[in-house]
């Protein structure tokens, strides 16, 4: 199945550097280009190759040692790397722009809660199965460690055009492509993004949407 999905790698390859020549063309419409981006990996790895499963996800519920601390301390690595990113982010801001693809959302209700749903599962379960579990080849130690780095840069230039911002996307990808190596389990690494994308993302949402509905 690994070789399978390899060597049709052609497909969301292009899709990304649709991607990011639409988000250089007209970065403006940012929000719609990566909804239409997680929606295309999806359709390509859920409803074409069948690569993610609700009941194998499932399955992993009741396995503590394998499965939860992994995936709680995946979402440390997560949290912790977004910390070092806002003060890599401010540190170096001011002398150099980091090129990070900003998404602005309209501010109403639908595209709100559109924008909420794209984050929080669309972006954690499209990536995960791109770049970590279709890009990364446990063939050979080389092999590996090639298509680590590779996958690294591709998750980072899809979310910014600048070198810094590309060292912070990287930065931002580092604990979840630890996870992968390590566990070989991709559930572990979609869990523990869902949840830090929640976190990230929830209060925000909560309060957008409260001051939409009150105003």
């Amino acid at each position: 199945m690994k070789e399978f999905i390899l060597n049709r790698l052609y497909i969301p390859l292009l899709w990304e550097l649709a991607l990011v020549i639409a988000t250089i063309v007209v970065p403006k419409q940012a929000f719609n280009l990566f909804f239409l981006f997680y929606l295309g990996l999806l359709i390509y790895f859920y409803f074409i190759h069948k690569q993610f499963s609700f009941r194998k996800m499932r399955s992993h519920f009741g396995k503590i040692k394998t499965f939860w601390l992994p995936v709680l301390l995946t979402f440390a690595g997560l949290f912790g790397a977004g910390k070092l990113k806002d003060f890599i982010t401010m540190t170096f801001s001011y002398d150099i722009d980091d090129h990070v693809i900003n998404i602005i959302v309209e501010n109403d209700l639908v595209p709100t809660l559109v924008y909420a749903f794209m984050m929080i599962i669309m972006k954690p379960v499209a990536e995960e199965f791109f770049y970590r579990r279709a890009l990364i080849s446990f063939d050979n130690k080389k092999k590996t460690a090639i298509l680590t780095v590779v996958s690294l840069l591709l998750c980072s230039i899809a979310r910014a055009h600048g070198w810094l911002g590309i060292a912070e996307w990287m930065l931002m990808a580092l604990p979840v492509t630890i996870a992968y190596l390590l566990t070989r389990n991709v559930y572990v690494t979609v869990m523990a993004h869902v949840l830090f994308e929640l976190y990230d993302n929830a209060y925000e949402v909560a309060y957008v949407v409260g001051r939409i509905l009150y105003r």
